[in-house]
């Protein structure tokens, strides 16, 4: 079984090898521009995974789609050398395979052998959250995954290459729980590497900001924000803690993500409730298939212990 301890150790470091797993669509094609962008800012080194998808096919009666699916596999080999030299021209360390079996089982199989600390994702759903939940080679991905996982999204992928420079901010969405702080550690390294303002966002009901202490809450809030990213500001500068409202979580994280032209949204989330996949509200879905920014998401085991490495 895969081992959480990576997953914490990476999450006070920076990472230094990536690995992209791709089919060599168009959404790939937007994660693996992804990654290259990453690789570069933390000079860190790239591993290029195609799982093919007719590897353990049985051998077909007639030789003809035999020779089809021998076609295929050379003209994956083709793309997968093409991706690697096109890595390589930018300065970054890259191997790569074309591997077999399962896709989300090849990929954490990969990821653990490979001594990865990012898993790179794209997604090409044209229903977003409900393909991106229901039986998807990334959700299979998020939900084991013993290191966090760097998902482009469907609008995320939608996005001209331009825009996805010049200034931005990292928005690090809490909700306070103990665990969350290994993933502020996270957003404040990708802020350090890549020159971006680190935003730290807490949503509140909207009942209370109609409610007689509208004034109270956000300014305790607040306060704890400044007291939870105090630990970062060495790396970061001051961080803006901003407040916001909506009755959907993910709705609200994500509108706030896009006024504020983010890079980069993280999240750290319970391993237990990435798990629970059939509960259509699950906000660190939602955000991935709506956010027009990738998305980073540091999940840890129910029970964790800050301070501690391993699950309790």
């Amino acid at each position: 079984m895969p081992t959480f301890r990576r997953v914490f150790a990476v999450a006070n470091s920076v990472p230094r090898r990536m690995l992209l797993a791709t089919d060599f669509s168009a959404a790939s094609r937007a994660a693996f521009q992804a990654a290259r962008v990453l690789c570069l800012s933390f000079q860190a080194d790239l591993y290029i995974l195609n799982v093919f998808d007719y590897a353990n096919a049985d051998p077909p009666e007639s030789g003809g789609l035999l020779l089809e699916i021998d076609s295929f596999y050379h003209d994956a080999e083709q793309c997968l050398h093409d991706l690697l030299k096109e890595a390589s021209r930018s300065d970054i360390r890259c191997d790569g395979k074309i591997g077999s079996g399962s896709a989300h089982s090849t990929i954490l199989e990969t990821a653990e052998i490979e001594h990865i600390d990012i898993i790179v994702l794209g997604t090409r759903s044209i229903h977003g959250f409900e393909r991106l939940v229901f039986g998807s080679t990334a959700e299979a991905v998020l939900r084991s995954a013993s290191c966090p996982v760097f998902t482009v999204g469907p609008r995320a992928a939608s996005q001209k290459a331009e825009d996805a420079g010049g200034p931005g901010v990292v928005v690090f969405a809490t909700d306070f729980h103990n665990a969350t702080t290994e993933a502020l550690q996270m957003a404040a390294s990708f802020c350090s590497a890549m020159n971006l303002s680190l935003h730290c966002l807490h949503v509140l009901p909207r009942g209370v900001e109609d409610s007689l202490h509208k004034g109270i809450i956000p300014l305790i809030i607040t306060e704890a924000l400044h007291h939870l990213v105090a630990t970062v500001e060495d790396k970061v500068g001051p961080p803006v803690c901003a407040v916001t409202y909506g009755s959907e979580i993910s709705s609200a994280i994500v509108d706030y993500a896009r006024a504020n032209e983010a890079r980069l949204i993280v999240l750290g989330v319970c391993r237990a409730s990435l798990a629970a996949s059939h509960i259509p509200a699950h906000i660190a879905y939602r955000i991935i298939a709506e956010a027009s920014c990738p998305v980073l998401t540091v999940a840890f085991p129910l029970g964790y212990k800050t301070g501690s490495l391993d699950p309790m």
